[in-house]
C-alpha cells in the first residue's frame, strides 16, 4: 500500500500552515477548511489528514467545529490530530464520523493509555511521532523528550501497532525536501509508517514509495499542494490502495 494524505491544519478556524512547526510562522491560504477539504476530494484524494494546531497546544480538542463541516463536506475518510489525549476525546471524534484519530503526547508518555486505546478501537486510532533531530517533541511540538524516534517506534510495536505517522519537524512546512535518512533507521521495525514533514515534489513521493517493501505506507503532503510545487492529481498517480 502506498497512499497520499493530503492535509488540511487548523488554527483558529482557518487553514494554514506553520513553518517546522513554529505556531508564530503561519501562512493562512484561502477558503475554510472544509472547502479546502472537498478541493482536495475533487482532485481524487482518497484519504484527507486533518489536523486541530490549537488543539494539539492546548491538549483538548478545540476546532471542532471545523472539523465536523469537513466530514460533512467530503465522502472520503479523514483522519484527524491535535488534541486528543483522553478516551473520551477520541469517542467524540468517531462520534463525529472521524475514520481514525491520530494520537501523540499522551500516547507516547503512557504506553498503557495507548495500549488500551489500541484495544478499544483497534485501527481507527494511530500514533504520530513527531521528531526534531532524532528526539520526539510532545504537546505540539514545543516540548522535546529524550526519547528519540526509534525508541517510540519500537514501543508502539511492542503495544501491537500496525502503523504510526512519522514527521520530521525541521522539514515540516519548509519545501526543503523530505530527508529519508531518519526514516531509514524506522523501517522494518514491525510497524508500517506514513511520512510526513518537507515533502516538496514528486521526486520525494517517488523515493518514499520505494521504501514501500521495506515499510512505508504513504506520505501525508502540505505546504507543496497549496503553494503548487507539487500537484496533487500526479502525486495520486503513485498511489497504490
Amino acid at each position: 500500500m502506498f497512499r497520499i494524505y493530503p492535509a488540511v491544519d487548523i488554527k483558529g478556524g482557518r487553514c494554514v500552515r506553520l513553518y517546522q512547526g513554529d505556531m508564530s510562522k503561519e501562512t493562512v491560504y484561502g477558503g475554510r477548511p472544509w472547502e479546502v477539504a472537498r478541493d482536495w476530494e475533487r482532485m481524487g484524494a482518497s484519504f484527507l489528514h486533518v489536523v486541530d494546531l490549537d488543539g494539539a497546544r492546548e491538549g483538548k480538542p478545540v476546532n471542532l467545529e471545523s472539523v465536523e463541516a469537513i466530514i460533512q463536506a467530503v465522502k472520503v475518510p479523514v483522519q484527524v490530530g491535535g488534541g486528543a489525549r483522553k478516551g473520551e476525546d477520541v469517542e467524540l471524534l468517531l462520534s463525529l464520523g472521524v475514520a481514525r484519530v491520530i494520537l501523540g503526547t499522551r500516547a507516547l508518555e503512557d504506553p498503557g493509555f495507548t495500549a488500551e486505546m489500541m484495544r478499544e478501537f483497534g485501527e481507527r486510532v494511530i500514533v504520530s511521532v513527531d521528531a526534531r533531530g532524532g528526539r520526539v517533541a510532545l504537546k505540539g511540538w514545543e516540548e522535546e523528550t529524550d526519547m528519540d524516534a526509534v525508541e517510540a517506534v519500537e514501543l508502539l510495536a511492542s503495544l501491537g501497532a500496525r502503523r504510526a505517522i512519522y514527521t520530521d519537524i525541521a522539514r515540516d512546512g519548509t519545501l526543503g525536501g523530505y530527508d529519508t535518512s531518519g526514516l531509514d533507521l524506522l523501517l522494518g521495525r514491525g510497524v508500517g509508517i506514513i511520512a510526513a514533514g518537507g515533502i516538496s515534489g514528486l521526486g520525494d513521493l517517488v523515493s518514499l514509495k520505494e521504501r514501500v517493501p521495506r515499510g512505508v505506507e504513504g506520505a501525508v503532503v502540505g505546504k507543496a499542494i497549496y503553494t503548487g510545487d507539487l500537484d496533487l492529481a500526479q502525486a495520486l498517480e503513485l498511489e497504490e490502495v
